[in-house]
């Protein structure tokens, strides 16, 4: 489903976008003010936005690198989908690792939840980026891990993991040249 938001309101805090110099220096500080809100949302409406002020996608991703997320609200996975597809050829390791802390978190999911969410995903794999799909290929493998299923159960949950049509190598290691903006109290 489409969201739909008003465009004019957001013309007015679109400030002059500068080409050239630092993240900082192409825009003015109310448009980094409004992607800042923006990215700590849900992820929806600041899709919307660069969907209609696609110039403005670089920006968000560098900004991504500094996120904070202070409103502690999950990411839809739909709409960080649509933002990973949006900036193809432009993942800086911080944004992608900062975009994934945004998600769902899963790991105190008990069997029939973890199921659910599997089974979700697995329907719904065409709509979800390749990447967010071997995150929580990886956290559910996690998941199992930690708990204390019973073999039975485990066997049900990698038979659909197998279904998980996961093509990303995507390495989300901390040793690029951003790794040290890595916020521990995130994780």
């Amino acid at each position: 489903m489409e969201e739909n938001y008003d465009l004019e309101t957001y013309d007015r805090f679109l400030g002059e976008f500068k080409e050239v110099g630092n993240h900082w220096d192409k825009i003015e500080k109310r448009t980094a003010t409004l992607f800042q809100v923006l990215i700590d949302g849900d992820l929806k409406e600041l899709v919307f936005v660069l969907k209609h002020y696609p110039k403005y996608v670089q920006i968000v991703c560098d900004h991504f690198r500094y996120l904070y997320n202070y409103s502690e609200q999950d990411a839809d996975i739909y709409a960080a989908s649509k933002l990973l597809y949006m900036s193809e050829g432009y993942h800086p390791k911080q944004f992608v690792r900062n975009l994934v802390r945004k998600l769902k978190k899963i790991d105190e999911y008990d069997i029939s939840r973890l199921k659910a969410f599997l089974d979700e995903i697995v329907i719904n794999q065409k709509n979800i980026h390749p990447i967010i799909l071997g995150f929580y290929k990886v956290e559910i493998k996690k998941n199992m891990i930690n708990n204390n299923y019973h073999k039975l159960q485990m066997k049900v949950i990698e038979k659909n993991l197998d279904k998980l049509l996961v093509d990303s190598d995507f390495d989300f290691a901390a040793s690029d040249r951003d790794a040290n903006l890595d916020i521990p109290y995130m994780d």
